[in-house]
Formats: structure tokens, C-alpha cells, sequence
């Protein structure tokens, strides 16, 4: 069998990138330095492959560094680390145009080998492999919280939702029993670790994921378009929602947010960090603050604890203004229009629901952030061209 360069590449760059920090060691940035710059020129040479997704998130990434540096607070780990992102998802782009299943299956590999063991590590030790404590205010009130391999419980809704998309397309792109029951798998395993974890808001998320397998696997991929929701309003109701209830107006949500998501109606005190940032961004509603350091965020929040605005859209606005906030929005209508296109209904409801859950999890916290949530995004974006080769593939 003969193995395609790239393919090697890719292997050893998803390696990287999917490598929990739990297990880091010195020699993975001397490893990742050398594939940063393969990937340059790899992209380089392949970049009539790219698609638009990739061509926004060039556009993203370029201005926020750009921006935190007119700011003067981008340092070299932070250039380096959001380089990195940027070309992985290029990458994943480029080979995914190349060979879908064995992209998309070097992906799975990883992140269900390490979710496993992420499992395991739950099951063993329930109260955490270490501790770490928190400290909430100035009168020292502290909280202890457990950290697994993948970290902090909020931590596990990235890993647990990407691993359920890619299986579902694992599943979808060569329909095996095997398959089938790997999504399965994966799917009890993403729902029951949100479970054991404690993260209500991830445990709605994940289900939804799982939901999404089902009918993936079940529904016939009928081409009844008008039986089908239209992408483009999941992604405007999802503004209009997260503006209700970011400004408080949740008169008639509260009650429904607090029982599905078990939150109160201060949603574990988040508001506090959502106008602290609302503040921040009304003081530079343009171009924001540019990405913040840990204890620069924290004087801005005037918390002790708080790092981030815990809401998607409230981050764009305070730390990239509306410059970051519409290259975002035009980057989920991008998503939506390629949703709208897909013409088997099976694959059309299973994209719209991990949309959802996606978008349920950006109301509660920040996730542009992660490399998880952009291959999470690219494959979102890619699932219509991903349903069109496997149509040819089979006829």
C-alpha cells in the first residue's frame, strides 16, 4: 500500500494538535515547530485546494493577531499557537478535498483513542487525577475542581462533540456494521463522560450529537428539500436567543433554561462576567481589545476567577469588535448556506443538529479558542461537498 507524503503529514501534524496537554512533553514543540513550517509550504503549494471556510479563517485569525498586536499584546506563544490552528485546519481542509474517509479517519483515531482514555481516567478517578483550587473573590471564598486528562469538566464538551461528528461521518461515508456500531460507541461514550464530568450545558450539547448519529443512521437519505429547515434561521434564531438572554430579557426563558440546563437564572454567575464584558466592548466597540493575557482579562471582568466572557459572541464583540463579531457571523452563514444545500435529508438534519449543539454550547462559553471547535467547524462546512462525493462514490 503505497502512502501519500501528505497523508504522513497530516498524521503527525492531527498527532500534534490532538495531543491532550496532560501527557505534554518538551520534545512535541520541537515536533510541531518543524510541522508548522512543512505546512506553510504544503499549504502554499496546495492552496487552490482551499476552500472559502479556510479563506475566512485565514481572514479571522490575521486580523485578531493583527489587532491584539496594535494593542501590543501578542506575545510569541500566542502568535505561534494561533499560527498553528489556522494551518492545521488548512491542512485538514486540503486532505479532506484529497481522501475524506482516511482524513477524517486519521482525525477519529485520535480523538476516540484519547477519549477512551479520558473515560477511563473518569471511571477510575472520579474525584479527579489532580485538583486544582479556586479562588472566587477577595474575601477568599475557594472551590476545588477536578481535572481529568482532558481537563476542567467544560473542557470535555469539545472533545466529546467532535469525536460524535466524526464518527457520524465515518459512519456516513462508508456505512459498515462496524462503523455503525464505533458510532454508537462513541456517542454513549461522549454523553455518559458529560455525565460523570458534571457539565449540564455540554450534557444537552452532547445528546443533540447523538441525536444527530441516530438520524444519520436511520433516516433514508430522502431528497425531499421542502420537508427541511432552512440553515440560515438556526444561525439567526441562535442570535436572537443568546441576545435575550445575555441582556437579562428571560422573563420566559429563565424557567426553561434552569430545568434543561440546571443553571439558575444568574447561570452560575456568568452574568456577571457578560456585562463586564458588554463594558469592555461599549470602551472599544470597533476593533475590541485584542486577545488578553489571563490577568488582563480578569481586571477587565474584576474577577478572580473569570478569564473569558463564558459567551461566544460577547467575546468577538469585547476582545475583536464588530470587525471580529462580522467576520464570525459571515463565517456561520457561510457554514449555513452550505447546511441549506445538502440535499439528503439524513445528512441535512444531522448537520443542522450538531449546528445547534454547537451553538448551545457558544451561549454558556468561549470556543473559538480551542482547535477542537475549528475542525469541528471545517467539518460542519464540508459536509455538503463530503455528501456529494459519497453520492458519486456510489452511483
Amino acid at each position: 500500500m503505497k502512502v501519500k507524503k501528505s497523508s504522513l503529514l497530516f498524521l503527525a501534524f492531527a498527532l500534534v494538535i490532538f495531543w491532550p496537554d496532560y501527557f505534554f512533553f518538551k520534545g512535541l514543540n520541537y515536533l510541531e515547530n518543524i510541522l508548522v513550517a512543512y505546512a506553510i509550504v504544503f499549504v502554499y503549494n496546495n492552496r487552490k485546494r482551499l476552500s472559502i471556510f479556510s479563506y475566512i479563517t485565514l481572514l479571522y485569525f490575521v486580523y485578531f493577531l493583527l489587532d491584539t498586536m496594535f494593542h501590543g499584546g501578542c506575545d510569541i506563544h500566542t502568535l505561534i499557537s494561533n499560527i498553528k490552528i489556522m494551518l492545521f485546519v488548512q491542512v485538514a481542509d486540503i486532505e479532506i478535498e484529497k481522501n475524506d474517509y482516511d482524513t477524517i479517519s486519521i482525525m477519529w483515531m485520535f480523538v476516540f483513542a484519547f477519549s477512551v482514555i479520558n473515560f477511563i481516567s473518569l471511571i477510575a478517578f472520579p474525584n479527579g487525577l489532580y485538583q486544582v483550587e479556586t479562588v472566587w473573590n477577595e474575601w477568599g471564598t475557594k472551590t476545588s475542581s477536578r481535572y481529568w486528562v482532558f481537563g476542567f469538566k467544560n473542557s470535555h464538551a469539545f472533545w466529546c462533540l467532535l469525536l460524535e461528528l466524526l464518527s457520524a461521518l465515518k459512519w456516513y461515508l462508508r456505512p459498515s456494521n462496524t462503523n455503525k456500531i464505533l458510532a454508537y460507541i462513541c456517542a454513549c461514550v461522549a454523553v455518559i463522560t458529560q455525565l460523570l464530568v458534571g457539565s449540564s450545558t455540554a450534557t444537552v450539547a452532547c445528546t443533540i450529537g447523538a441525536i444527530a448519529i441516530f438520524c444519520v443512521v436511520f433516516l433514508k437519505p430522502k431528497q425531499d428539500r421542502n420537508v427541511l429547515i432552512n440553515s440560515y434561521w438556526i444561525v439567526v434564531l441562535n442570535y436572537l436567543i443568546d441576545t435575550l438572554i445575555v441582556f437579562g430579557m428571560v422573563t420566559f426563558l429563565g424557567p426553561i433554561i434552569q430545568s434543561v440546563f440546571g443553571k439558575d437564572l444568574t447561570f452560575s454567575n456568568r452574568t456577571n462576567a457578560w456585562m463586564a464584558a458588554f463594558m469592555g466592548f461599549l470602551k472599544n466597540p470597533v476593533f475590541g481589545t485584542g486577545i488578553l493575557s489571563a490577568n488582563a482579562a480578569k481586571q477587565y471582568l474584576g474577577s478572580l476567577s473569570y478569564m473569558q466572557a463564558h459567551n461566544e459572541w460577547l467575546q468577538c464583540l469585547w476582545q475583536g469588535g464588530i470587525v471580529l463579531f462580522v467576520i464570525v457571523v459571515g463565517m456561520f452563514f457561510s457554514i449555513a448556506k452550505q447546511n441549506t444545500s445538502i440535499k439528503e435529508r439524513n445528512l441535512k438534519v444531522m448537520s443542522d443538529l450538531f449546528l445547534v449543539s454547537v451553538f448551545v454550547e457558544m451561549a454558556f462559553e468561549v470556543w473559538l479558542g480551542s482547535q477542537l471547535t475549528w475542525i469541528m467547524l471545517l467539518l460542519m462546512y464540508k459536509i455538503n461537498s463530503i455528501g456529494r462525493t459519497n453520492i458519486c462514490t456510489i452511483e
